[in-house]
């Protein structure tokens, strides 16, 4: 029995000895350097940053959890003279998802600011928000290092069917004046789309 005892008293200071601390707590690992910081989606207004955010950051994943199943997205009328053959009547999520995808892959740099004008921003009741804003989006192309910038006026609908708010509406009503250049009249957003759409 003492001989036991004195067994269990000597193998911990043996692993003193041979390998440090049993209890020594391991380095901690280092975070990813890739995580998004996206915002529960409790409000329009965190809806529209977790947008803001998937944009920047070029993640598809991010701008899907944020946009309804029942999206509908309408152009200016610029855009739907621009393009034509693009069947705009019926741009829903599997549109938008789409268009995101493949502009996503391409070789750019995106800055956002989509409440570059806050015209008009509510909480929301019974469950929907309507939003009048004017957005600025800059697109560098990394290869040669051009920017195209997109300004437009919209109406964006968020609605809360469930638990969690969502974009459900956006419609871009005409381009808007270049901050850089006041005499130019930038493109909306549809113009990207009316490039990428399926």
């Amino acid at each position: 029995m003492t001989r036991r005892l004195v067994l269990i008293c000597l193998l911990p200071a043996l692993a003193l000895v041979l390998g440090g601390c049993l209890f020594e707590p391991r380095e901690p690992e280092t975070p990813s350097s890739g995580s998004i910081q996206y915002l529960p989606r409790a409000s329009a207004a965190n809806v529209w940053e977790n947008c803001r955010l998937a944009l920047i950051n070029k993640d598809v994943g991010g701008w899907d959890t944020n946009v309804s199943e029942a999206f509908i997205y309408i152009p200016d009328s610029d855009t739907r003279s621009a393009f034509p053959a693009v069947d705009w009547d019926n741009w829903g999520k599997e549109s938008e998802m789409t268009f995101i995808s493949r502009w996503f892959a391409t070789d750019v740099t995106i800055r956002a600011d989509l409440l570059d004008v806050a015209i008009s921003t509510p909480d929301g009741a019974g469950g929907v928000a309507e939003w009048d804003l004017i957005y600025l989006i800059n697109v560098t192309d990394n290869a040669d290092g051009s920017v195209t910038r997109y300004r437009g006026r919209a109406v964006i609908e968020f609605n809360i069917p469930a638990t969690y708010w969502y974009v459900n509406f956006w419609r871009d009503e005409q381009g808007e004046q270049d901050p850089e250049n006041p005499d130019a009249t930038l493109e909306t957003m549809g113009r990207l789309r009316g490039a990428f759409a399926p």
